[in-house]
């Protein structure tokens, strides 16, 4: 932000309307109006004088030639009159046009001193017969004099003229006399030249070389040099040699100077923002991206009003999902650069795709190498600001470094479209099948800690997003304070009768890893004497025996993995685990999911698991085969589509059951209160006992 005078927030958000008075002047132009206008005034006019205001479209000519006009109308001395090319077609207009406008707003015009008053309501009198005799006329480029053709006058300009027709030469001589003995002078205002055709621009600059001469008339003339001088060279005649004869003096549009645009920029983004939820801004990553890339992009006015026009909408249409800092940034993007913009969407996988070790030092494919080719050509010099800003996984096609996927749940936890993710929302503004919207997200991470705050939070999340809130939170976790740990794990683990267990794609992981991935994450923060009491309270505090061995199995630690607690920690609860089983009802066990696995677990060192009296169960024995029921899943090489085998877990049923024997005992039983109706069947039921048949006859799937 800036220091100095605050920014009047309204001129800056009224789109692409000039500004009218100094009130409005957002770039301190409003001294060089001043000084403009005294140029105008004091300037020697006594056969006229033209001036001309230029500069590029969008570099604020038309609202410094309005500073310039309030300037000019506050004096005694001038009336102004302001010109508008647009409303004539054609040269057969333009004449007629030009002096029926000049009379009307003369005759009009407040002025201070009624001598001025009078003379110029003279003037307009004279003005309006002189274009009414005009008005069958032509005149020739360059010929410095308006020339009568063959054809008389019309009937409508004689009963006009009526008795005192005089000549258009003679008129011309008394309007020069009477516009001589003016008490101050006429100031012609005439924009927006350089938006008129070729044929027009040149009917206009000859209108304004046949009058130019009259006495204390002065034009002054707005427009984009190079586009008149353009439409002003024919032949031999180049444009600029056309100008010199004509203009008198010419001054120049200032270009804005980068330190003129910042606080325009920063105040407008504030305003035009107020009251939208955009969520946060990333107050680390915003002075990069507005210094380096969103104020390069910007040079005029005009340019800046439209970026901050579209803003509103470009942040309302992403819901907070995308960083704000990152929609603000490409939205520039857009408005200045929409080719580029337009390479997005084809290139999102280039754009956020991460590399692996081998990848690094691989040379760039075709389809790389073109598209870094075309961004740097229609960026230039803010192509790799914007990738390194941004799009930080794309650097190494830019000869910047690569970057890892472990790198994308950060970026997803900071909905940078670094990820690729959240670019596909920015993308097409929805959220994809699955995803939260992310206010599910931040309720829960603003409850880390409290367990009873984030077991709320997690409930109020729908049970088909909750997967993803819970995957979404693991990079929060990382960050946890060691008394945070127990309280979050706690909420977490509650919330696995929730999620669907066992395997959910062929390239998924386990449902289960949905709360054990985050459960992990925070006790990784742990180690020694704390770690062992958190997971001994966590383990005390999960109600069903298959969340315990979910626990068990986290901590045991792995071929290359650390252990998360103690050996004498983990047998101590493996034992407990045990009892618990064992002291179960067959009611509750009937009740357990994933049953077979905890069987197993809880009995991998019992001497005699099968003397279990809840095993003549006919509800646990078919909550055992149910359990006992898997899915593989295979695929084609060169195909997409997914086969998906149903199988069993023949050699841990087996065991349980003490041999194939007591299993094919407990399955007769089974299938007689099946028959009975003791108790109900179930699809799942059914899948077991077909496989159970297979098995039992001696079928096992090939590898």
């Amino acid at each position: 932000m800036d220091d100095g005078a605050p920014i009047n927030i309204g001129s800056l958000l009224n789109g692409d309307d000039p500004i009218e008075e100094a009130g409005e002047d957002l770039l301190q132009r409003a001294d060089l109006a001043e000084a403009f206008a005294a140029e105008i005034r004091n300037t020697a006019a006594r056969y006229g004088a033209v001036f001309a205001l230029t500069g590029r479209w969008g570099s604020g000519k038309t609202s410094l030639l309005n500073l310039t006009a309030s300037a000019l109308e506050s004096a005694d001395d001038v009336q102004v009159v302001k010109f508008n090319p647009w409303f004539f077609s054609g040269t057969d207009q333009l004449m007629q046009f030009f002096f029926d406008e000049l009379a009307g707003q003369l005759r009009d015009g407040r002025t201070r001193k009624d001598k001025l008053k009078t003379a110029s309501r003279a003037v307009a009198e004279r003005l309006g017969k002189y274009s009414s005799a005009l008005s069958p006329l032509k005149f020739i480029p360059g010929a410095g004099a308006v020339l009568e053709v063959a054809s008389a006058l019309t009937e409508g300009t004689s009963k006009l003229l009526g008795d005192d027709q005089t000549s258009v030469h003679q008129q011309r001589a008394e309007i020069t006399e009477l516009l001589a003995n003016l008490p101050g002078r006429i100031v012609v205002f005439v924009d927006d030249i350089d938006r008129l055709s070729q044929q027009e621009i040149r009917d206009l600059f000859r209108l304004v070389r046949l009058t130019g001469s009259f006495p204390n008339v002065v034009y002054v003339l707005c427009f984009d040099r190079s586009v008149v001088e353009s439409a002003l060279t024919d032949g031999a005649v180049q444009g600029s040699a056309y100008l010199e004869k004509i203009v008198k003096i010419s001054m120049e549009v200032p270009p804005l100077p980068t330190q003129a645009l910042s606080p325009v920029i920063s105040y407008g983004l504030a305003e035009s923002l107020d009251g939208i939820d955009g969520g946060p801004l990333d107050e680390k990553r915003w002075p990069d991206i507005f210094v380096q890339l969103i104020l390069p992009m910007f040079s005029t006015i005009r340019d800046v009003k439209r970026y901050l026009a579209s803003v509103p909408l470009a942040v309302r249409s992403r819901h907070a999902e995308v960083s704000l800092v990152d929609v603000l940034a490409l939205e520039a993007l857009r408005v200045r650069y929409p080719a580029a913009y337009d390479l997005l969407p084809t290139a999102a996988d280039l754009l956020t795709g991460t590399s692996s070790i081998g990848q690094r030092n691989a040379e760039q494919t075709p389809r790389e190498k073109a598209f870094a080719d075309e961004f740097i050509h229609l960026l230039g010099g803010h192509a790799k600001s914007a990738i390194q800003l941004l799009f930080p996984a794309a650097n190494r096609l830019f000869g910047g470094p690569a970057y890892g996927s472990d790198w994308i749940s950060t970026w997803e936890r900071d909905r940078r479209v670094a990820c690729g993710n959240v670019l596909g929302i920015y993308l097409h503004r929805q959220l994809p099948a699955g995803r939260a919207p992310v206010w599910f997200v931040d309720n829960a991470v603003g409850t880390i800690g409290d367990e009873t705050a984030l077991t709320e939070a997690l409930e109020q999340v729908p049970d088909p997003l909750l997967d993803d809130v819970l995957k979404r939170l693991v990079p929060h976790l990382r960050e946890v304070s060691v008394d945070q740990v127990l309280p979050s794990a706690t909420a977490l683990m509650r919330q696995l009768p929730r999620i669907q267990l066992g395997p959910t794609g062929m390239f998924s992981p386990r449902g289960e890893w949905a709360v054990l991935g985050p459960v992990i994450t925070l006790l990784r923060t742990l180690d020694g004497e704390p770690a062992d009491r958190a997971v001994t309270s966590l383990f005390h505090s999960i109600t069903h025996l298959y969340g315990k061995v979910f626990l068990l199995d986290l901590i045991g630690g792995h071929s290359n993995e650390q252990r998360l607690v103690s050996e004498g920690t983990e047998r101590s609860l493996r034992q407990e685990l045990f009892a618990q089983l064992c002291a179960a009802s067959p009611e509750d066990l009937a009740r357990e999911r994933m049953l077979l696995r905890t069987v197993v677990v809880a009995t991998v060192d019992a001497d005699s698991p099968s003397a279990a009296e809840w095993l003549a169960n006919t509800e646990v024995v078919a909550r055992l085969l149910e359990s006992a029921v898997t899915s593989a899943h295979s695929q084609t090489m060169g195909s997409v589509a997914v086969r998906t085998e149903a199988r069993l877990v023949w050699d841990s049923l087996v065991s349980v059951f003490g041999g194939e024997a007591g299993l094919a005992e407990a399955v007769v039983s089974l299938r007689r209160s099946l028959d009975e109706g003791a108790i109900e069947s179930t699809e799942e039921l059914t899948t077991a006992l077909a496989l159970y048949e297979k098995y039992s006859a001696g079928w096992r799937p090939e590898f």
